[in-house]
């Protein structure tokens, strides 16, 4: 190394301590974990969380986290990169209708590992828990079936409220979270089911989709797909409600449902072919009643004063029922 480039004792242990934090990172993350960096971060932001705070709420939410009692402190955020090589199972047709296990499970693995290091980043952050949770999903063009799952959300904290072992996850908004509680529910987590289910054209689907002999003149019903894709829904239901047991919830609300249909077009022996891939996932927060459940709110009372017509009106404030 030439004199000019040589660097210093200090240069050099700042660029070893900056390779070790790199390498006990990627430990970290093949784990499960957070880079350290992150960890830092959190650290730093929990001990400075009365100077201020982030979140994903809108205007709207903030004002009724304040009057709802309970504290935005962060935002928080989990992530993944996911190797998603289904496409192998299937080139030139996959040859018959069922579940392509190893893609549900790939598919409900990366959901889950973004949403743990969600939990891990409000867990070091002290909250009692995450609300309006979206996951995300994105492709990239620069290498197929490389998909990239992110959880984003806002942790919250309640004052004069027992810490859980783990904080909660939930994908209800801050006012959906608000009517939940003041009811005396608690949500639990984010609860999935997913199913990635291949359905294979016979004969006699080839012979209506291609028109064969005519016989695909008239309207009707290609039983196979629908068939298919209601054993998917039925697997991903299944899972989903496994998932709330686990949760030990006693059901799930705010569950919305992704579905996607994609047309496998492959040709063997000069003759094109048309197959489908369903993808159907469930995504809820499962609830049950809470067990440290919150004085209902305070109301104020009215009453008329008949003796004293100057004084007809008397407001009692803090009213409990």
């Amino acid at each position: 190394m030439a004199f000019w480039n040589r660097e210093s004792e200090v240069e050099k242990q700042t660029r070893l301590r900056r390779e070790q934090e790199n390498q006990d990172s990627l430990e970290a993350l093949k784990n499960g974990g957070l880079p350290l960096q992150a960890v830092h971060r959190l650290k730093e932001a929990r001990a400075n969380s009365d100077r201020f705070f982030t979140s994903d709420l809108t205007s709207n939410e903030h004002l009724l986290t304040r009057e709802a009692g309970y504290e935005p402190i962060g935002q928080v955020m989990g992530s993944a990169f996911y190797k998603v090589s289904y496409r192998a199972y299937y080139s030139g047709g996959w040859g018959s209708t069922g579940e392509l296990t190893l893609l549900s499970h790939a598919q409900l693995a990366a959901r889950e590992l973004a949403v743990d290091r969600l939990t891990q980043e409000a867990k070091l952050l002290g909250a009692h828990g995450v609300i309006g949770v979206r996951l995300k999903l994105g492709n990239y063009d620069w290498s197929a079936n490389l998909v990239e799952f992110t959880a984003i959300g806002t942790a919250i904290r309640i004052p004069g409220r027992k810490s859980a072992a783990e904080p909660f996850t939930s994908d209800l908004s801050g006012q959906e979270f608000w009517q939940l509680h003041q009811s005396g529910y608690w949500p639990r987590a984010i609860v999935l089911g997913v199913c990635s289910y291949y359905i294979y054209g016979t004969y006699q689907t080839r012979a209506l989709l291609n028109n064969y002999w005519g016989s695909g003149r008239s309207n009707q019903e290609i039983s196979e797909f629908t068939q298919g894709f209601q054993q998917a829904r039925h697997i991903a239901m299944d899972r989903l409600k496994a998932d709330i047991r686990r949760a030990k919830a006693e059901g799930c609300v705010g569950m919305h449902i992704d579905m996607e249909v994609e047309d496998i077009e492959y040709e063997l022996n000069d003759v094109t072919y048309h197959d489908l891939l369903v993808q159907f996932i469930a995504v809820g927060t499962a609830i049950s009643h809470d067990d440290q459940p919150q004085p209902p709110p305070a109301k104020t009372l009215t009453m008329v004063n008949l003796k004293d017509k100057s004084k007809s009106l008397i407001q009692i404030d803090n009213i409990r029922e």
